[in-house]
């Protein structure tokens, strides 16, 4: 056996697996999207390149190379890269806006019937691949001027650079805010369409990116083997990825890339397994037992791999926040959005069902700006579901929300938020694999700031942008006394200090209108009084707040005026004193007579 051809095979086969395992760690590690079609963007890669460079039919090179295929436009090897790139992603970009709003498993079974669609259109329509046949002398660049052993070591360093620059492209885009805010999605999506974010639209970028990525893999693979056919991309392929993606790590490129070449030493290493004296008379009796060892000896090799390395072979790294620079930001003040005598938030009649049960039946309030406004009311009163209605999580059967004077109703969260609302959940839905320090970023970062072209073309324009977005998170981290908390994981924070960054995201935010559900719950009463101190004093800035809460002490020392609900309607709301002694609330709330 010829090593060293051996080795530059095995090297360029784990390079294009690496950059397929880059390419799904975009989609999976970083924005979550579960993708089991991989293959087809792998496939519809290679084809693309293959009959962008092929001779035309009928010039001297078809004829000389008695090739059999009806399309082909025989241009240079470049150019079919570039082809193979624009297949993988405009295929990405048509399955995603087809499917991308799926539930996250609906998706997985979505993107594997397509790649079965893919892979049976081009097995079938025999005039442009010759189905199952194949094409063979698919052109290499650069072919004729090297030795086969010499073009093989050429073709690795084509790989190889190639591999490098896209991997290289791909790791900026991760560390860049559309990375950031991609993260922010795996980990809570409804959260950051809270926060103003467009996570379809960015999902959607993570999965034409990352089929163009495979597009060019399968060019690098079509060209390197010389030959294409359907065989090759069978569903296999797409689990063999995903399986170098977690044997390396995901969220992480470098962990993928690892996981790529960990992958295929596996796999090729136990080809020798006959090799081994003894079995080759095993294997002479029982011709099956060769390649079924082989793959009980991968199996109990992965799962050695899982075992002793839980979070893959590179796992994601500690991310810490950049040094303070010491630059003092001031918070934004919110923006004054209602017009003389408008309410901050009106809502009209609304009601929103779930099967046969109304969880809200018909109510209607009014915040006026500048207050502090308790919404109280017992378990089931519907008090969360109007939040999420006014928010945009859930959509109301019937009613009205107006904030400012200007209907919202309907809207999504994203629309919502950019109007001059945000809020908190009952439980803190933050992002809990990032930092506090991360989940601020997130939370403070415009939207334009996000996207591609900020990420490659708008270098200084989003450094700046970084660096004032910073500051005003040192300034939130000071005014929440936390900040020896700002390189840990939210998931490691307490209730209390969750409620605070739930609180810090929406000051890094600064809109007009909050809505806070529950603030104090599961909170200490040091900690509870601390945040509604801090409420109090954004209050004083400018900013108004709806509030649900249980804690009766503070909705009675910090809240200008209460509504109680009670089955879905508003019982009754005034001052804090007249809701205290009100008898129907006295009743339906408090439990009987006053002492």
């Amino acid at each position: 056996m010829d090593l060293i051809a051996f080795a530059t095979g095995l090297i360029s086969l784990a390079l294009i697996y690496g950059l397929l395992a880059v390419g799904l760690n975009l989609q999976f590690g970083f924005a979550g999207v579960i993708n089991f079609g991989y293959v087809a963007f792998f496939a519809v890669g290679a084809f693309a390149s293959a009959l962008v460079t092929l001779p035309p039919p009928g010039s001297e090179a078809y004829l000389a190379a008695s090739a059999r295929y009806e399309i082909a436009l025989g241009w240079p090897v470049w150019s079919g890269f570039l082809a193979a790139g624009l297949a993988g992603g405009l295929l990405a970009l048509f399955i995603g806006a087809v499917s991308a709003r799926l539930a996250t498993h609906y998706l997985a079974v979505a993107t594997f019937a397509m790649a079965e669609v893919v892979r049976s259109v081009l097995g079938n329509e025999t005039w442009l691949t010759r189905g199952e046949f194949g094409i063979s002398n698919v052109p290499q660049p650069l072919g004729d001027l090297f030795t086969p052993e010499s073009y093989a070591l050429f073709y690795l360093a084509l790989i190889a650079v190639v591999v490098g620059v896209l991997f290289a492209a791909l790791r900026h885009l991760g560390e860049a805010p559309f990375g950031r805010l991609l993260r922010a999605i795996k980990d809570d999506e409804t959260s950051a369409r809270t926060l103003g974010k467009r996570t379809a639209r960015a999902k959607l970028r993570a999965l034409a990116i990352g089929g163009a990525v495979a597009g060019i893999a399968g060019a690098l693979w079509t060209h390197s083997l010389g030959v294409i056919h359907v065989g090759q991309f069978v569903p296999i392929v797409t689990f063999q990825v995903w399986l170098a993606m977690l044997l390396g790590g995901t969220g992480n490129h470098w962990g993928a890339l690892a996981g790529a070449f960990a992958l295929i030493a596996i796999r090729e290493g136990t080809r020798f397994v006959g090799e081994i004296p003894g079995l080759d008379q095993i294997a002479a009796a029982n011709p099956s037992f060769l390649p079924s060892l082989r793959f009980v000896l991968i199996g109990l090799l992965l799962i050695a791999v899982v075992r002793f390395f839980p979070g893959g072979l590179v796992p994601e790294r500690r991310r810490r926040a950049p040094a303070a620079s010491g630059a003092k930001a001031a918070l934004p003040a919110p923006e004054r959005i209602a017009p003389a005598g408008a309410p901050a938030l009106e809502i009209t009649d609304l009601r929103k069902s779930f099967g046969g049960l109304a969880a809200v039946d018909g109510a209607s309030f009014a915040v006026r700006p500048g207050s502090i406004t308790g919404l109280i009311g017992p378990n089931g009163a519907g008090k969360s579901t109007v939040m999420d209605l006014v928010s945009g999580v859930q959509t109301p059967d019937a009613g009205a929300v107006r904030v400012a004077g200007q209907e919202i109703t309907g809207l999504p969260p994203e629309a919502i938020a950019d109007r001059g609302l945000g809020r908190t959940f009952q439980t803190p839905r933050l992002y809990p694999t990032m930092t506090v320090w991360e989940n601020l970023m997130v939370a403070g970062m415009p939207q334009r700031h996000e996207t591609l072209r900020a990420g490659f073309l708008r270098a200084a324009a989003r450094r700046q942008a970084e660096a004032e977005i910073a500051a005003r998170a040192e300034a939130v981290l000071g005014e929440l006394e936390m900040q020896s908390m700002r390189d840990e994981r939210a998931e490691t924070l307490s209730g209390g200090q969750r409620k605070l960054l739930s609180l810090g995201r929406l000051m890094m935010r600064r809109p007009p209108v909050m809505l806070l559900d529950e603030p104090a719950a599961g909170v200490n009463r040091r900690l509870a009084t601390a945040l509604f101190d801090r409420i109090a004093e954004l209050n004083r800035q400018g900013t108004t707040f709806l509030i649900v809460e249980h804690e009766m002490q503070l909705v009675m020392r910090y809240c200008d005026h209460v509504i109680v609900m009670h089955q879905g309607r508003v019982l009754a709301e005034g001052a804090p004193d007249e809701i205290r002694a009100d008898p129907a609330v006295i009743e339906a709330y408090l439990g009987g007579a006053v002492a």
